[in-house]
């Protein structure tokens, strides 16, 4: 099974103007070896987890570095925002990289403290997602909004290009009902009980004849010298997740960090290690149209992420089927 290779970062970092130029850097890196696409997630007021609550922003700056490597959001909070507004600066963005946006979409599920911000309720999230979702996704097909209105500049192609994230069976079954892609997460989301129905949901529900189904699949992947290597780089701050594992009810006190790693889904260890990790995945390589791998802890050094890249698109996705971008 072929499958498109991406990376996601969630710009971590203190000073703002270095994570938004080590980004950008990051995205010319993996064009030169053969990404076919790079997404960034949004976070909005998170006093320094994620710098960036404006991906379409960062995204023009690196439409105008490359030429060819895909512009994902992985993903904007739909609740949060103003749909044709939303529309209006994909599209512009989509015109401005040559059609280049892969628009992931998200009902908030990981920014509950945020809504009240926003002045939104949190109980309302999926209905407000289902209505901003389709009003959007109806502009950018370049129909009427009323009287002779229409998405300006029109996206042809952009319909094609959205993607939701959903962690229920109803969501996934949803999506594929609005023919947009599927974008399975990383974190604490087991990939057999939670991943895997969610993927089979989704394909079951497909009925578009004219397209065909989109899954991507979020995975952390830390490639190093050896297990005790990445362990090592990754230590610290798996520390910082320690209570949000027990918030979540999957420890009720800290463990060893091996234990927590694989709560996490992280895959991580030379590069054999982690093909083999990968290949054992229940989710991932029977569904994944695109693996989005993300490469980046809070602490890690702009070195060991352009390392990752490389490690990644020259050992690791090669022997899983991924064929190298020209």
């Amino acid at each position: 099974m072929t499958f498109k290779l991406g990376f996601l970062s969630h710009a971590f970092g203190d000073d703002p103007q270095q994570v938004y130029r080590d980004l950008i850097e990051q995205f010319e890196v993996a064009e030169a070896l053969g990404f076919d696409g790079g997404w960034i997630a949004q976070h909005h007021l998170s006093n320094g987890f994620g710098r960036l609550p404006s991906p379409l922003v960062l995204l023009a700056a690196v439409a105008e570095r490359t030429r060819r490597i895909e512009l994902g959001t992985g993903v904007i909070v739909l609740p949060f925002e103003d749909p044709i507004r939303l529309a209006e600066d994909a599209s512009v963005l989509d015109a401005l990289s040559g059609g280049r946006v892969q628009l992931g979409l998200g009902s908030g599920g990981a920014n509950l403290d945020n809504f009240s911000a926003f002045d939104r309720d949190p109980s309302q999230r999926q209905a407000d997602f289902a209505e901003r979702q389709q009003r959007l996704q109806h502009l950018v097909q370049g129909k009427r909004l009323t009287g002779d209105l229409t998405l300006q500049p029109p996206a042809p192609g952009l319909d094609a290009r959205l993607w939701h994230s959903h962690g229920s069976l109803d969501g996934a079954v949803y999506t594929a009902r609005q023919g947009n892609g599927l974008l399975l997460g990383t974190a604490t989301h087991d990939p057999l009980t939670v991943q895997k129905p969610l993927a089979d949901a989704y394909l079951n529900a497909w009925q578009h004849p004219d397209r065909q189904p989109r899954i991507g699949v979020v995975r952390a992947i830390f490639p190093a010298a050896d297990r005790a290597s990445a362990q090592a780089e990754l230590a610290v701050d798996i520390e910082r997740h320690i209570p949000r594992l027990q918030r979540e009810g999957l420890i009720d006190q800290a463990v060893d960090l091996q234990e927590h790693l694989r709560l996490m889904n992280v895959h991580h260890g030379h590069p054999d290690e982690v093909i083999q990790s990968l290949q054992q995945d229940p989710s991932l390589l029977p569904y994944a149209d695109y693996m989005i791998a993300v490469v980046q802890a809070e602490s890690s050094t702009q070195a060991q992420i352009l390392k990752r890249l490389e490690t990644l698109a020259r050992d690791i996705a090669p022997a899983l089927g991924w064929k190298q971008h020209d």
